[in-house]
């Protein structure tokens, strides 16, 4: 009896392993040329795009808290709240270049989150008239929720145009394979005949699917604004005007 391996037949033998300036590239790839694929994972290459992904990152984030600050500004200015002045010069230094993520990273972990350091250094950063209207009425729960449901909705974007680019080639196999046939398959057992078609059919019907319930989340996810124990006590009458004008 010949002794057992361990070794199993599907496992690559060494010459049939790529060299490693061979494996972030194909064929037609240029050696030195990016594939384009996230760095910084074994695996980050094989999910998502660097388009989904930039709008997931840190900066995005700051981004959308940012966008928060300013939309509250210039909503309470508008339901007369504030002075239009503060709204203007809240407004003009909520950009995200002049932040510094790593700083505000490392005081979140004393604040226990990123808004309390953002909204300290967002005050500093305008004119003094301007500063006890930083923030107003809003609590640092709003300012994280809302800037996560942005980064949400504003990563569906990059999303829906990669549906959309999967869902075109689904249709295009779907129509032009509806009569090439190929053995269907039973609990991995071969099985009558079907067409590849159909099987590009319901590829095609799950990614309309996704895409319609992608739609919905975006339309459904809301912005927060509640104050410090959600009772927008802080704006006086005027709270559910400014809440609805978010």
């Amino acid at each position: 009896m010949k002794p057992s391996s361990s070794r199993s037949d599907d496992v690559p033998r060494s010459d049939d392993v790529p060299r490693s300036d061979d494996v972030s590239r194909s064929a037609d790839t240029p050696p030195g040329t990016s594939t384009g694929a996230p760095a910084g994972g074994l695996l980050s290459g094989l999910f998502g795009t660097a388009e989904v992904d930039a709008e997931l990152a840190d900066p995005a984030l700051l981004r959308a808290m940012l966008d928060m600050e300013r939309a509250l500004a210039e909503a309470e200015a508008e339901c007369g709240v504030l002075p239009v002045s503060a709204a203007e010069a809240i407004a003009a230094q909520c950009r995200v270049e002049r932040f510094d993520l790593a700083a505000l990273g490392a005081a979140a972990d004393a604040a226990g989150n990123p808004v309390v350091p953002l909204v300290r250094q967002l005050t500093a950063a305008v004119p003094a008239d301007a500063r006890p209207w930083v923030h107003h009425g809003a609590t640092s729960q709003d300012v994280l929720d809302t800037g996560l449901v942005l980064v949400a909705v504003r990563a569906i974007g990059p999303m829906l145009r990669q549906l959309d680019a999967a869902i075109a080639a689904a249709a295009g196999h779907a129509g032009g394979h509806r009569d090439t046939v190929l053995l269907a398959r039973t609990l991995g057992q071969a099985a009558a005949p079907t067409t590849f078609g159909l099987k590009a059919a319901g590829w095609l019907v799950g990614l309309l699917d996704a895409r319609d319930r992608l739609v919905a989340a975006r339309t459904a996810l809301p912005a927060q604004l509640g104050g410090a124990v959600g009772t927008l006590a802080a704006l006086g009458p005027a709270g559910p005007e400014v809440a609805d004008r978010l």
